[in-house]
C-alpha cells in the first residue's frame, strides 16, 4: 500500500512540473558583443514560430498587447556607415499594438539573450526616442514568451486576428460638435 502512495505521489509531482511554466535559466555563454549570425540557426526558428500567426499577443489589465515580427530580405536595409559594423546583423521589423491601434513600426535585431532558449530583439532605428529591447524565449514545445526583467515569464498566445482598431473620432463620437 505504501508504495502505490509513494508512486502515485510520483506522479502527481511529475505532472505538476511538465505543466509548470517554463523557466529560462541564465546563459552561461552570453556576451553583448555577439550579433544575430551568432545564433543564427535559434533566431530563424523563433522567427519562424513566430510567422505561423499573424500575431503574438497577451492581455494585461483589460488591454490586449499584440506584435507582429518579420524579416527583412537582404538589402531591404541601406547602411551608410561602415559596413564591418552590420557584420553578422539581421535585420527584423516589429510593430507593436495596443487594443488593435498600431504604433510605430520599428526596424530591429536580433541577438543572443542573456537566457537560454531565448533570443534578445533590440531597436535599432536611429530615432532613439524610445529604444526599447526584449527578451523572446520559446520552450521545447514551440510556445512563445516574453522574459520579465525578474526571470519571469508573460506567455503570448499566436492569434491571426487582434482588437479592432477603432478611430478617436469614433470612439468619441458623443464628445465631438
Amino acid at each position: 500500500m505504501k508504495i502505490v502512495s509513494l508512486f502515485s505521489a510520483l506522479i502527481f509531482c511529475t505532472a505538476t512540473f511538465v505543466h509548470a511554466d517554463p523557466s529560462f535559466s541564465k546563459n552561461e555563454n552570453y556576451n553583448e558583443q555577439q550579433v544575430s549570425a551568432d545564433i543564427q540557426g535559434f533566431g530563424n526558428r523563433v522567427i519562424d514560430q513566430v510567422g505561423k500567426s499573424k500575431y503574438i499577443k497577451f492581455d494585461q489589465q483589460k488591454t490586449e498587447y499584440a506584435y507582429t515580427i518579420t524579416r527583412y530580405a537582404e538589402g531591404d536595409i541601406k547602411y551608410t556607415g561602415n559596413p564591418a559594423d552590420m557584420k553578422g546583423v539581421r535585420f527584423i521589423k516589429v510593430q507593436f499594438f495596443v487594443d488593435g491601434t498600431p504604433l510605430r513600426t520599428q526596424v530591429s535585431t536580433f541577438t543572443p539573450s542573456k537566457y537560454n532558449n531565448a533570443i534578445k530583439i533590440v531597436k535599432m532605428d536611429r530615432d532613439d526616442e524610445r529604444p526599447y529591447e526584449f527578451d523572446l524565449g520559446m520552450d521545447s514545445d514551440n510556445k512563445l514568451y516574453l522574459i520579465n526583467k525578474n526571470g519571469s515569464v508573460t506567455p503570448l498566445q499566436q492569434v491571426n486576428e487582434i482588437k479592432r482598431n477603432i478611430p478617436l473620432t469614433e470612439k468619441y463620437k458623443d464628445m465631438i460638435f
